[in-house]
């Protein structure tokens, strides 16, 4: 009975100090079931003592047999294949703090048909006395092939310095994906090497200037303590948005980032600053408005280059009159139906969206829709015309600059992002995949919620420069946001909404008895993404994959505090 009784025990043991353990000491051993997110990475900052400097490489392969994936809804069909994680591979370093960095934290292109991936900066400590044998812990994610969804996760590895083969375990708990959620877990072989690595001290110090860059950040809890009345909770607009739904929410108020915390299936997410978010279309601002309000300022009556004249393959009777202007206001002329999404949403659509190829992508572009309106009287939603934006913008400094000259790397990210010191996430976006390689532009851009508040931060303060000192033209983008009471832009299917230049503005003065007529400008993306532009500096966001874009619930509270009316 003693014998039995200490088994137990032993068991009892187990499952309290969690299944983790039993990953690493049972070869055969997979959880049955996600573990939870505080196993995973099992303490904080302040626990870390001071750690060697090291340096190494990591080459993770994943066990077929020990992959599980646990659908909890898709709206599209995907194959048994989808729960195999591509090979990954990176070479890191680590600083006195105990930070595991990798070299490389920009998107990585796989040969996997599924998924491309993302790793970032996590943290080692030794599991034995000796320190032999060490665990480390990264944040991760997956990245649908060709598109923007994103399935956030971790990786723990297991590395002996006497062994070159260890195992690892991976957890994926959360995405914004509106299209198709699921949690994938598993484990595998992890090739460790350390190695002599002589960049190691650059990439500590990047690191470090990296996070001097970031905002000051607090609770949102914290935002209460300047307005007691202030109901933090429904910054996640609750009534609209299962938290599950929810990866990231905050406010921006008086330079300092009040922010959520990212909640997943399993527990709160523990690389909440590192959590990679999908711009989706916030990109068709961010990127193409962003980008065309730089190049007007720096060659001039760029928003009137003819289409046909940057896009050869546009040069049909539908694209005469059409210019670069019409493209970002979604105003060509060109469409099937004026009815709210149709177009967007057409079945025939997939065609473009589906394609990574440019050729397939220009074609449907310049030749699926017909004139139907004069350019610049009617506002019909087309990703598809931000895409030819794209390309005409790349075709127009090819001209200007240089035939090597690509709209994004030494456009948008040289002339913004890398001035910015956003992280290394920002660095690659979304392009088609052949030699022409050309970005996507309306989505496909990447960011943590640092990098995505900072951006906002810097639409606003270039709308306060004269136009002497800013980076973007500012007449175009005081129109943009709603600076410029006689030009409020393209009017949508709403009467209370209006698109203008890449950017939406929301009326609101009804809603909150503002005594000025009072428009909103914001950003929005795909599945429930809103970037908000409002009073005194303040910027409100949630990234979510809900299909929920009423975020009422939040400006009450804002209002709160002078960030809506401002009267």
């Amino acid at each position: 009975m003693r014998i039995i009784f200490a088994v137990l025990l032993l068991l009892l043991c187990n499952t309290a100090n969690g299944s983790l353990d039993r990953v690493f000491n049972q070869a055969d051993y997979l959880p049955q079931q996600p573990l939870s997110m505080s196993e995973l990475y099992p303490f904080n900052s302040e626990q870390r003592t001071p750690r060697s400097v090291k340096s190494g490489k990591l080459v993770l392969k994943i066990n077929e047999h020990s992959s599980r994936l646990q659908v909890v809804k898709s709206d599209v069909a995907k194959k048994q294949s989808a729960k195999i994680l591509p090979e990954i591979s990176f070479s890191w370093v680590s600083n006195e703090k105990g930070e595991v960095i990798p070299k490389t934290r920009h998107l990585i292109l796989t040969d996997n048909p599924n998924w491309d991936y993302f790793v970032g900066v996590g943290a080692y400590w030794p599991i034995t006395k000796n320190q032999l044998s060490t665990r480390i812990s990264l944040p991760f994610t997956l990245v649908e092939k060709n598109e923007n969804c994103v399935h956030n996760g971790i990786l723990v590895i297991e590395t002996e310095s006497s062994k070159h083969a260890n195992r690892f375990y991976y957890q994926i708990s959360s995405e914004t994906c509106a299209y198709f959620k699921a949690d994938f877990w598993g484990s595998g072989r992890a090739e460790h090497s350390e190695t002599t690595d002589f960049s190691t001290n650059d990439i500590i110090t990047e690191y470090a200037n990296e996070k001097s860059h970031r905002l000051p950040t607090l609770s949102l809890q914290e935002l209460s303590k300047l307005n007691t009345n202030i109901d933090v909770r429904n910054f996640g607009l609750p009534n609209v948005v299962s938290p599950t739904d929810m990866s990231a929410f905050g406010v921006l108020y008086k330079g300092t980032h009040y922010a959520s915390n990212c909640s997943t299936r399993s527990g709160d997410y523990p690389f909440c600053d590192q959590l990679v978010l999908p711009s989706y279309s916030t990109a068709k601002s961010l990127f193409a408005g962003l980008t065309m309000m730089m190049l007007e300022k720096r060659f001039g009556d760029v928003f009137n280059q003819p289409v046909s004249r940057w896009v050869k393959e546009c040069n049909g009777k539908n694209w005469q009159g059409v210019t670069f202007a019409h493209l970002l206001d979604m105003s060509t002329g060109n469409f099937d139906s004026t009815n709210y999404a149709v177009d967007e949403a057409a079945p025939e659509k997939l065609a473009f969206f589906m394609a990574s190829k440019h050729v397939e992508r220009v074609k449907f572009a310049c030749e699926h829709y017909t004139r139907q309106t004069p350019p610049g009287t009617k506002f019909v939603y087309h990703s598809s015309d931000t895409y030819l934006l794209g390309l005409g913008l790349n075709n127009f400094i090819k001209a200007k600059i240089g035939e090597n000259t690509d709209i994004f790397s030494d456009i948008l990210a040289k002339d913004v992002f890398q001035p910015l010191e956003l992280s290394p996430i920002t660095a690659r976006t979304r392009r088609t995949q052949d030699d022409i390689a050309q970005p996507y532009a309306g989505y496909g851009l990447f960011f943590n919620r640092d990098d995505f508040v900072r951006l906002a931060a810097f639409i606003q303060h270039q709308a306060s420069l004269p136009n002497t000192k800013s980076t973007l033209s500012t007449a175009y983008l005081h129109q943009a946001l709603q600076m410029t009471p006689e030009n409020r832009g393209m009017t949508t299917d709403y009467p209370f909404i209006r698109y203008q230049h890449s950017f939406w503005a929301r009326k609101v003065e009804s809603t909150f008895s503002c005594k000025t007529d009072k428009w909103i400008p914001f950003m929005s993306g795909y599945g429930g993404i809103t970037l908000a532009l409002l009073e005194n500096n303040t910027v409100y966001y949630y990234v979510s994959d809900s299909y929920q874009f009423n975020w009422t619930a939040a400006l009450t509270e804002l209002n709160k505090i002078d960030a809506v009316c401002a009267d």
